[in-house]
């Protein structure tokens, strides 16, 4: 069953007609855009001095987020808007504001704003979520090393084997012929099933007249905010816990007192942090690493870790470093190991005196299931309920074991 809303908009050449269907929901989840941004794209001829596309579609379907005083609008009421009150208040607001937009009529049994009414709910929960400037999240999405988008709850999952490949040299080839294996990918033997989390939003009758789309999108923006934050930390616990949904156990530990006897019980050393980062065979670079405070005050405090010569302290780094050029330090040509991003996680998340550390090129792969949201937008929109539920269902597994290293100085 379909729904389409036709709104217009302002273009150079003049007024001009578009439309949202709501298969847009899922063919701008399966290209990983908001619907907005699908909308722009789509009717990128929209004049900017109008607006974007959808913010114009928006204005014509009389939907409005916030109060216009110098125009006498008042934001939209959320049973305006599902209902399509707002389209019919239009014809004195297009009066206002001056414009030559004209308000379109419904389309079928549902209401056009209706159809609007999820991207525009999201728009603005994203704009509350962005203004936190959340950087856990952000930082955990560079570390995320390959992401895929699905359309259904299940996948498989590939399996990548390069360990015994690389113990194989490459012999020159005659023309024509296959070349030894380098690299093996297979699939798994059975399917993975993707969680769905939902935020769902129930709003009586009573509370539809008063409450505007701005308050609504503020009030669920707030609950996203923790639900997000919630899902991130079980996202890391599971990467060292393992994750029975995508068949992971848990990641093998290395004890930092094999690279120096001196790194345990809460101790962290400096050989046993430059062996730990240092690989001889380049496989690896360990560019990122995450700890809860406690590790990282401890690996700042690290004994023997260089300082600055200050000749009127005592300790380990302490002393005369030579006045007469007798003081020849060597010169390492070829220490390759880079400066690890540290992302900071609440005690408990993982063990604690472990870093977990992953060269994020390698380490890690998000799948995540572009119909849960679509299916719940649709059941909203076509079924007319005062439920709106906002679904979301992906999950982080590790995709190369040899990428990870989390270190024990317990």
């Amino acid at each position: 069953m379909s729904a389409i809303a036709k709104f217009y908009y302002m273009a150079e050449g003049g007024e001009k007609e578009g439309e949202l269907k709501l298969e847009d929901y899922r063919t701008a989840e399966k290209m990983g855009m908001t619907v907005s941004g699908f909308i722009n794209a789509k009717y990128s001829d929209a004049d900017p001095k109008w607006g974007s596309a959808f913010e114009q579609g928006c204005q014509s379907l009389g939907i409005y987020t916030k109060d216009d005083p110098k125009n006498g609008i008042l934001a939209s009421r959320m049973s305006d808007v599902l209902d399509g009150s707002v389209t019919a208040k239009m014809a004195g607001e297009g009066l206002a504001i001056g414009g030559t937009i004209v308000t379109p009529s419904q389309q079928g049994t549902t209401p056009s704003s209706r159809i609007f009414f999820p991207e525009v709910v999201l728009n603005l929960m994203n704009q509350f979520l962005l203004e936190n400037h959340d950087p856990e999240s952000e930082i955990w999405s560079r570390m995320i090393s390959s992401r895929e988008t699905i359309n259904t709850e299940m996948f498989t999952q590939p399996l990548i084997d390069v360990t015994a490949p690389r113990s194989e040299r490459s012999i020159p080839t005659s023309q024509n012929a296959m070349p030894k294996t380098l690299i093996s990918i297979t699939a798994s033997e059975y399917s993975k099933r993707i969680a769905t989390n939902s935020i769902g939003l129930q709003i009586s009758d009573q509370a539809q007249q008063r409450a505007s789309i701005d308050l609504v999108a503020t009030i669920m923006a707030q609950q996203a905010q923790g639900e997000k934050y919630a899902q991130l930390w079980e996202d890391i616990n599971n990467v060292v816990t393992g994750n029975i949904d995508a068949g992971q156990g848990a990641l093998a530990t290395t004890a930092a007192s094999t690279y120096d006897a001196a790194a345990t019980g809460g101790v962290m050393t400096q050989k046993a942090w430059l062996k730990a980062l240092y690989d001889e065979t380049r496989k690896v670079s360990y560019d990122s690493v995450i700890c809860d405070l406690d590790a990282f005050l401890a690996l700042q405090d690290r004994t023997g870790r260089p300082l600055i010569f200050d000749p009127t302290t005592s300790g380990p780094n302490a002393g005369a470093l030579g006045t007469y050029g007798l003081n020849v330090e060597p010169n390492i040509l070829n220490w390759a190991v880079g400066v690890p991003n540290v992302l900071i996680v609440p005690a408990g998340t993982i063990p604690a005196s472990h870093l977990l550390m992953f060269d994020s090129r390698y380490a890690l792969r998000e799948v995540t299931n572009a119909s849960a949201t679509y299916a719940a937008t649709e059941q909203m929109v076509m079924q007319r309920s005062s439920v709106y539920r906002v679904d979301f269902g992906s999950m982080i597994y590790r995709l190369t074991e040899e990428a990870f290293q989390l270190l024990d100085f317990s």
